[in-house]
C-alpha cells in the first residue's frame, strides 16, 4: 500500500512538471513566432520549480524591471519592479491606506511590497496547462505598460509622499 502511495505522488509529481515545461514551452514558441527578443530565461531550484522570463518595460523615461513566473501552479505572475528598495518596513504602516486604495481601485493589478522594500505591481494570470494562453500574456503585459504610463506619476507621489 505505501508502494502505491508514492508511486501516485511521484506520478503526480512528473505530471506537474510536465505541465510547467509544456507552458514555459509555449511560451518560449510564441515569443519566437513573435520575434520577441527582450526576455531572458532563468530557471530556478526551488520546491515549485520556477521559471522566469525577465525583461524590461520603459515607463516615463524609467527602465521597470518585469517578469513572468511560471511554476508548477496553475497560474502564471506577472510582477513589475515600480520602484526598488523605496518603502523600508517601519514606512509600511504610513502606506497601507494607499497601497489599499490603489488595491481597491485597480482591479487587473495588484501592489505589493517586497520583503527589501520593493514595490510592486502584480497580475495572477491563470495558466492551466491545457488553456495556457501566451497571447493573454503579451496582452496582460501590454496593459501594465498603458496602466504605468497612466498612472505613474500619481503612484510614485503616493510612495513618496509619506
Amino acid at each position: 500500500m505505501t508502494e502505491k502511495v508514492k508511486e501516485t505522488k511521484e506520478t503526480k509529481v512528473l505530471d506537474m512538471e510536465q505541465k510547467r515545461a509544456d507552458k514555459i514551452d509555449k511560451m518560449q514558441q510564441f515569443l519566437t513566432d513573435n520575434k520577441i527578443d527582450c526576455f531572458d530565461v532563468q530557471k530556478i531550484e526551488d520546491e515549485r520549480h520556477t521559471t522566469i522570463f525577465r525583461s524590461r518595460m520603459e515607463v516615463k523615461g524609467q527602465i521597470l524591471p518585469m517578469a513572468v513566473l511560471m511554476d508548477d501552479s496553475v497560474y502564471i505572475i506577472l510582477q513589475v519592479q515600480i520602484a526598488p528598495q523605496v518603502i523600508p518596513e517601519a514606512k509600511l504602516p504610513e502606506l497601507a491606506a494607499a497601497i489599499n486604495n490603489m488595491n481597491n481601485n485597480v482591479r487587473p493589478f495588484k501592489f505589493t511590497v517586497s520583503e527589501r522594500g520593493d514595490f510592486m505591481l502584480n497580475a495572477c494570470i491563470p495558466a492551466e496547462n491545457t488553456t495556457f494562453n501566451p497571447a493573454l500574456v503579451n496582452a496582460i503585459m501590454g496593459e501594465a505598460v498603458k496602466f504605468m504610463e497612466a498612472q505613474y506619476g500619481n503612484i510614485m507621489e503616493a510612495v513618496w509622499a509619506k
